[in-house]
Protein backbone atom coordinates (compact mmCIF):
# COMPACT_ATOMS: atom_id res chain seq x y z
CA UNK A 1 0.00 0.00 0.00
CA UNK A 2 1.38 3.33 -1.02
CA UNK A 3 1.47 5.94 1.66
CA UNK A 4 1.17 9.28 0.01
CA UNK A 5 2.71 12.25 1.83
CA UNK A 6 0.26 14.61 3.31
CA UNK A 7 -0.09 17.74 1.29
CA UNK A 8 1.75 20.67 2.80
CA UNK A 9 0.02 23.90 3.39
CA UNK A 10 1.83 26.98 2.23
CA UNK A 11 1.32 29.80 4.67
CA UNK A 12 0.90 33.22 3.11
CA UNK A 13 3.66 35.71 3.72
CA UNK A 14 2.36 38.12 6.34
CA UNK A 15 1.81 41.62 5.11
CA UNK A 16 3.28 44.21 7.46
CA UNK A 17 0.52 46.01 9.24
CA UNK A 18 0.16 49.74 9.18
CA UNK A 19 1.51 49.82 12.72
CA UNK A 20 4.83 48.40 11.44
CA UNK A 21 4.93 50.34 8.17
CA UNK A 22 4.58 53.81 9.68
CA UNK A 23 7.84 53.80 11.65
CA UNK A 24 9.62 52.15 8.72
CA UNK A 25 8.39 54.83 6.34
CA UNK A 26 9.40 57.52 8.81
CA UNK A 27 12.85 55.96 9.09
CA UNK A 28 13.30 55.96 5.31
CA UNK A 29 12.05 59.51 4.86
CA UNK A 30 14.22 60.84 7.71
CA UNK A 31 17.26 58.75 6.89
CA UNK A 32 17.18 56.95 10.24
CA UNK A 33 18.09 53.24 10.50
CA UNK A 34 15.01 51.18 11.24
CA UNK A 35 16.46 49.82 14.47
CA UNK A 36 16.79 53.38 15.77
CA UNK A 37 13.30 54.21 14.59
CA UNK A 38 11.88 51.42 16.74
CA UNK A 39 14.02 51.90 19.85
CA UNK A 40 15.03 54.77 22.08
CA UNK A 41 18.59 55.78 22.90
CA UNK A 42 19.48 55.40 26.58
CA UNK A 43 22.07 57.79 27.99
CA UNK A 44 23.55 56.17 31.09
CA UNK A 45 25.72 59.16 31.99
CA UNK A 46 28.56 58.88 34.51
CA UNK A 47 26.56 56.84 36.99
CA UNK A 48 27.07 59.36 39.77
CA UNK A 49 30.78 59.93 39.01
CA UNK A 50 30.53 63.26 37.19
CA UNK A 51 33.27 65.83 37.75
CA UNK A 52 30.93 67.93 39.89
CA UNK A 53 29.89 65.09 42.23
CA UNK A 54 30.86 65.77 45.86
CA UNK A 55 33.11 62.72 46.16
CA UNK A 56 34.96 63.77 42.97
CA UNK A 57 35.13 67.49 43.75
CA UNK A 58 36.73 66.74 47.12
CA UNK A 59 40.07 66.53 45.27
CA UNK A 60 42.46 69.25 46.46
CA UNK A 61 45.61 69.92 44.34
CA UNK A 62 47.15 71.57 47.42
CA UNK A 63 47.24 68.27 49.32
CA UNK A 64 49.03 66.05 46.79
CA UNK A 65 51.02 63.17 48.27
CA UNK A 66 52.99 60.25 46.88
CA UNK A 67 53.15 57.29 49.24
CA UNK A 68 54.47 53.73 48.83
CA UNK A 69 52.64 50.82 50.39
CA UNK A 70 51.21 47.36 49.93
CA UNK A 71 47.71 46.67 48.64
CA UNK A 72 45.83 44.99 51.46
CA UNK A 73 42.53 44.65 49.63
CA UNK A 74 40.76 45.70 46.43
CA UNK A 75 37.02 46.26 46.85
CA UNK A 76 33.99 47.93 45.34
CA UNK A 77 31.84 50.49 47.09
CA UNK A 78 29.13 53.03 46.38
CA UNK A 79 30.09 56.64 47.15
CA UNK A 80 26.45 57.58 47.63
CA UNK A 81 23.02 56.10 47.23
CA UNK A 82 22.12 55.45 43.59
CA UNK A 83 25.68 55.83 42.26
CA UNK A 84 27.41 53.16 40.20
CA UNK A 85 29.96 51.06 42.12
CA UNK A 86 33.44 52.47 42.48
CA UNK A 87 36.77 50.75 43.14
CA UNK A 88 39.04 51.48 46.05
CA UNK A 89 42.10 49.83 47.49
CA UNK A 90 43.04 49.59 51.13
CA UNK A 91 46.71 50.59 51.22
CA UNK A 92 48.88 49.38 54.06
CA UNK A 93 51.38 52.12 54.99
CA UNK A 94 53.55 50.83 57.84
CA UNK A 95 50.95 49.92 60.48
CA UNK A 96 48.20 52.10 59.00
CA UNK A 97 45.49 51.24 56.49
CA UNK A 98 44.48 54.14 54.22
CA UNK A 99 41.56 53.91 51.73
CA UNK A 100 42.52 54.99 48.20
CA UNK A 101 39.69 55.85 45.79
CA UNK A 102 40.49 54.86 42.20
CA UNK A 103 37.29 55.71 40.29
CA UNK A 104 34.11 54.18 38.89
CA UNK A 105 34.24 50.43 38.38
CA UNK A 106 33.15 50.70 34.73
CA UNK A 107 36.27 52.79 34.04
CA UNK A 108 38.83 50.97 36.19
CA UNK A 109 37.92 47.53 34.83
CA UNK A 110 38.61 48.67 31.25
CA UNK A 111 42.23 49.56 32.01
CA UNK A 112 45.04 47.21 30.99
CA UNK A 113 46.77 47.39 34.39
CA UNK A 114 45.48 45.20 37.20
CA UNK A 115 45.98 45.99 40.88
CA UNK A 116 45.95 42.93 43.12
CA UNK A 117 46.21 42.36 46.89
CA UNK A 118 49.85 42.00 47.88
CA UNK A 119 51.12 44.36 45.16
CA UNK A 120 53.78 46.86 46.19
CA UNK A 121 52.57 50.17 44.76
CA UNK A 122 53.14 53.90 44.93
CA UNK A 123 49.97 55.95 45.10
CA UNK A 124 49.93 59.58 44.03
CA UNK A 125 46.88 61.67 44.79
CA UNK A 126 45.09 64.12 47.04
CA UNK A 127 44.94 63.32 50.77
CA UNK A 128 41.58 64.62 51.99
CA UNK A 129 39.08 64.25 54.79
CA UNK A 130 35.74 63.30 53.28
CA UNK A 131 32.70 62.31 55.32
CA UNK A 132 34.92 62.15 58.41
CA UNK A 133 37.24 59.62 56.73
CA UNK A 134 40.90 60.20 55.83
CA UNK A 135 41.49 58.91 52.32
CA UNK A 136 43.43 59.49 49.12
CA UNK A 137 41.81 60.36 45.78
CA UNK A 138 44.33 58.78 43.42
CA UNK A 139 45.68 60.44 40.30
CA UNK A 140 47.83 57.39 39.55
CA UNK A 141 48.94 54.06 40.97
CA UNK A 142 52.40 52.76 39.98
CA UNK A 143 53.28 49.08 40.22
CA UNK A 144 56.25 47.23 38.72
CA UNK A 145 57.02 49.93 36.19
CA UNK A 146 53.38 50.20 35.07
CA UNK A 147 51.21 53.22 35.82
CA UNK A 148 47.43 53.22 36.21
CA UNK A 149 46.34 56.79 35.44
CA UNK A 150 43.04 57.96 36.89
CA UNK A 151 43.00 61.76 37.14
CA UNK A 152 44.87 64.75 35.82
CA UNK A 153 47.20 66.46 38.35
CA UNK A 154 44.51 69.11 38.96
CA UNK A 155 41.99 66.37 39.79
CA UNK A 156 40.09 66.27 36.50
CA UNK A 157 38.87 62.66 36.19
CA UNK A 158 40.07 60.79 33.12
CA UNK A 159 36.73 58.98 32.93
CA UNK A 160 34.95 62.27 32.26
CA UNK A 161 35.46 62.68 28.51
CA UNK A 162 32.99 65.55 28.29
CA UNK A 163 34.89 67.51 30.92
CA UNK A 164 38.21 66.84 29.20
CA UNK A 165 36.78 68.13 25.94
CA UNK A 166 35.43 71.22 27.64
CA UNK A 167 38.72 71.67 29.48
CA UNK A 168 37.04 72.46 32.78
CA UNK A 169 35.38 70.92 35.79
CA UNK A 170 32.08 72.63 36.61
CA UNK A 171 32.24 74.74 39.71
CA UNK A 172 35.81 73.75 40.54
CA UNK A 173 38.26 74.34 37.72
CA UNK A 174 36.81 77.78 37.17
CA UNK A 175 37.66 78.66 40.75
CA UNK A 176 41.20 77.34 40.36
CA UNK A 177 41.76 79.46 37.24
CA UNK A 178 40.65 82.57 39.10
CA UNK A 179 43.67 84.68 39.98
CA UNK A 180 43.10 86.76 43.11
CA UNK A 181 45.23 89.91 43.26
CA UNK A 182 45.26 91.23 46.82
CA UNK A 183 46.06 94.85 47.63
CA UNK A 184 49.62 95.40 48.76
CA UNK A 185 50.05 94.01 52.26
CA UNK A 186 52.29 95.29 55.05
CA UNK A 187 54.05 92.86 57.39
CA UNK A 188 53.94 95.14 60.45
CA UNK A 189 50.26 95.89 59.95
CA UNK A 190 49.75 92.16 59.46
CA UNK A 191 51.35 91.54 62.85
CA UNK A 192 48.86 93.99 64.34
CA UNK A 193 45.96 92.26 62.59
CA UNK A 194 47.25 88.92 63.90
CA UNK A 195 46.97 90.32 67.44
CA UNK A 196 43.69 92.24 66.94
CA UNK A 197 41.95 89.20 65.47
CA UNK A 198 43.24 87.02 68.29
CA UNK A 199 45.01 84.58 66.00
CA UNK A 200 47.51 83.99 68.82
CA UNK A 201 44.75 82.42 70.92
CA UNK A 202 45.16 79.25 68.83
CA UNK A 203 48.37 79.61 66.82
CA UNK A 204 52.09 80.02 67.36
CA UNK A 205 53.91 82.18 64.80
CA UNK A 206 57.49 81.04 64.18
CA UNK A 207 60.03 83.63 65.31
CA UNK A 208 57.42 85.73 67.15
CA UNK A 209 56.74 83.50 70.16
CA UNK A 210 57.79 86.19 72.66
CA UNK A 211 55.64 88.92 71.07
CA UNK A 212 52.26 87.30 71.71
CA UNK A 213 50.66 85.53 74.67
CA UNK A 214 50.89 81.75 74.56
CA UNK A 215 47.92 80.04 72.87
CA UNK A 216 45.26 78.89 75.29
CA UNK A 217 42.89 77.00 72.97
CA UNK A 218 42.19 73.46 74.13
CA UNK A 219 43.01 71.05 72.70
CA UNK A 220 46.05 72.91 71.32
CA UNK A 221 46.27 73.42 67.56
CA UNK A 222 49.14 71.20 66.28
CA UNK A 223 50.40 73.65 63.64
CA UNK A 224 53.18 76.21 64.09
CA UNK A 225 52.66 78.90 61.46
CA UNK A 226 55.74 79.12 59.26
CA UNK A 227 56.70 75.51 60.00
CA UNK A 228 54.20 73.72 57.74
CA UNK A 229 55.48 70.60 55.96
CA UNK A 230 54.81 72.26 52.59
CA UNK A 231 54.92 76.01 52.07
CA UNK A 232 51.34 77.23 51.51
CA UNK A 233 50.70 79.35 48.44
CA UNK A 234 49.14 82.78 48.76
CA UNK A 235 45.81 81.35 47.62
CA UNK A 236 46.13 78.60 50.25
CA UNK A 237 46.60 81.23 52.95
CA UNK A 238 43.61 83.24 51.74
CA UNK A 239 41.39 80.15 51.62
CA UNK A 240 42.50 79.10 55.09
CA UNK A 241 41.53 82.50 56.49
CA UNK A 242 38.25 83.23 54.71
CA UNK A 243 37.02 79.63 54.47
CA UNK A 244 38.96 77.47 56.95
CA UNK A 245 36.59 74.52 56.52
CA UNK A 246 37.40 74.17 52.80
CA UNK A 247 40.04 71.61 53.71
CA UNK A 248 40.70 69.91 57.04
CA UNK A 249 44.21 68.57 57.49
CA UNK A 250 43.86 64.76 57.17
CA UNK A 251 47.10 63.87 58.99
CA UNK A 252 46.01 65.28 62.36
CA UNK A 253 43.52 63.90 64.84
CA UNK A 254 40.07 65.20 63.92
CA UNK A 255 39.39 66.74 67.33
CA UNK A 256 42.55 68.86 67.02
CA UNK A 257 41.51 70.59 63.81
CA UNK A 258 37.75 70.24 63.52
CA UNK A 259 34.48 70.43 65.38
CA UNK A 260 32.30 67.96 63.52
CA UNK A 261 32.57 68.70 59.80
CA UNK A 262 33.86 72.24 60.31
CA UNK A 263 37.16 73.82 61.24
CA UNK A 264 37.63 74.95 64.85
CA UNK A 265 38.68 78.33 63.48
CA UNK A 266 35.99 80.97 63.71
CA UNK A 267 34.47 83.09 60.95
CA UNK A 268 36.11 86.52 60.65
CA UNK A 269 34.63 87.56 57.31
CA UNK A 270 32.27 90.11 58.80
CA UNK A 271 34.81 91.70 61.12
CA UNK A 272 38.00 91.59 59.03
CA UNK A 273 38.65 94.19 56.35
CA UNK A 274 40.17 93.37 52.98
CA UNK A 275 43.26 95.38 53.95
CA UNK A 276 43.63 93.37 57.13
CA UNK A 277 43.43 90.18 55.05
CA UNK A 278 46.19 91.44 52.74
CA UNK A 279 48.36 92.49 55.68
CA UNK A 280 47.78 89.21 57.50
CA UNK A 281 48.77 87.22 54.41
CA UNK A 282 51.94 89.34 54.08
CA UNK A 283 52.80 88.61 57.72
CA UNK A 284 52.19 84.87 57.35
CA UNK A 285 54.28 84.72 54.17
CA UNK A 286 57.15 86.41 56.03
CA UNK A 287 57.26 83.62 58.62
CA UNK A 288 59.00 81.22 56.23
CA UNK A 289 61.79 83.64 55.34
Amino acid sequence: MNILPKPTRTLPTPTPSRRVWLPLMAAVLLGIPSAEAQSRMRWSGSGGWAANADHVRAFNPGSLVSVPGMVDRVETFRPRRGADPGVRILLRIANEIRPVILGPRWFVEKQDIRIEPGDEVTVTGSAVLFNDESLILATSVSSGGNVLRLREPDGTPLWSAVQRAAGARPGLAAVRRWNLELPEGDINRGKTAYRDLWCHACHVAKGHESEFPAPYAQPPVPVVLGMEAAAPSRMDLVNSIVNPSHRLEPDFQKELVSAGKYSRMGDYNESMTLQQLSDLVAFLESLRK
